[in-house]
């Protein structure tokens, strides 16, 4: 039976749960092992896909830091950077949005995303997705908030020429009918009452009686108190999301409600005044500390319509 020379590194990686992130490498490097045992042109298909394997566990111990939106222009050469990884943060349900072009036909590029998980205290990779050899986008939900790297990797005895965008899409549906980012003025943080508590969500400012929605299926507990006025939980599995500063409320307690369904209309009751008509909005999960919402709101993505520059863009 023929072997590919990508099997080597897919038991290693993809039919493996967890791929130690500091796995050991030779202390030769694999392109002067291959050099002294086979000097002729055609290395032999082991020595291949062991030095593969090398350029992918240096690339996943030494990952590029960036920021997303972020594009880059690359080429991989198998033997002598083949493999490069990039690694950033990301928040439970947000989308990862991956496209590929290749400039070369029929030159293989490959791309894995690997979530890192910490087991007692050594960070792990767990394959979560790969990106098909013949497709150029792919997107996938991530599963919790932390450490992601997207490993992209030449074939093994091959060249790779790309060009490889990573953007993030929004966990949660806008709120607020109608409403776009640039009505969020009030960010998580900002000092409140002369610096004796802080800001634990973000403020969008519409017009008054604009409808509200539940941003995922859950139940309702409608609430009022003076810092919030008329509220709305809504309560989820290990999450629960604050509506405050109603006009009026219109679910009942203890609803079942699913995601688009109308909560209230915004106000701006309680200690909100003074202050034009907008909704308080916060994410709380579980036996944590608030959690900046802006994120699960926003996806971090190019301009519509802009060229996005490559290299360190968003890095």
């Amino acid at each position: 039976m023929r072997v590919s020379a990508r099997e080597p590194i897919l038991f290693a990686v993809a039919c493996t749960a967890l791929v130690a992130a500091s796995s050991s490498t030779p202390s030769t490097p694999a392109r002067e092992v291959a050099a002294a045992v086979a000097p002729a042109p055609e290395l032999s298909q082991s020595i291949r896909g062991e030095r593969w394997l090398t350029e992918t566990r240096a690339a996943l111990d030494g990952p590029k830091e960036i920021r997303l939106p972020f594009a880059e222009l690359g080429d991989l050469t198998a033997g002598d950077g083949g493999a490069t990884a990039f690694a950033f943060e990301a928040m439970a349900g947000q989308t990862l949005e991956i496209t590929l072009a290749r400039d070369v036909p029929g030159e293989p590029v490959y791309v894995d995303v690997f979530r890192v998980v910490d087991v007692l205290g050594e960070g792990l990779h767990q394959r979560l997705t790969t990106l098909r050899p013949s497709a150029v986008s792919l997107r996938t939900k991530l599963p919790s908030d932390g450490s992601y790297q997207v490993l992209v990797q030449t074939g093994a005895s091959g060249e790779g020429h790309y060009r490889l965008t990573l953007e993030l899409g929004a966990a949660l549906p806008f709120p607020v009918v109608g409403a776009e980012e640039s009505a969020i003025r009030g960010l998580f943080g900002a000092s409140r009452d002369a610096g004796r508590r802080h800001h634990e969500g973000v403020d969008i400012f519409v017009q008054r009686l604009t409808p509200v929605l539940a941003v995922a299926a859950g139940r309702a507990m409608p609430r009022q108190d003076a810092l919030g006025g008329k509220t709305v939980w809504l309560n989820t599995p290990g999450t629960s999301y604050y509506y405050a500063h109603l006009d009026r409320v219109a679910v009942r307690d203890q609803q079942l409600v699913k995601a688009g369904d109308v909560l209230g209309y915004v106000g701006n009751t309680g200690n909100a005044g003074a202050t034009p008509a907008h909704l308080h909005f916060g994410v709380y999960r579980w036996g944590k500390d608030p959690i900046d919402p802006l994120p699960l709101l926003v996806g971090r993505r190019f301009a519509a319509g802009a060229q996005a520059s490559t290299g360190d863009a968003g890095g």
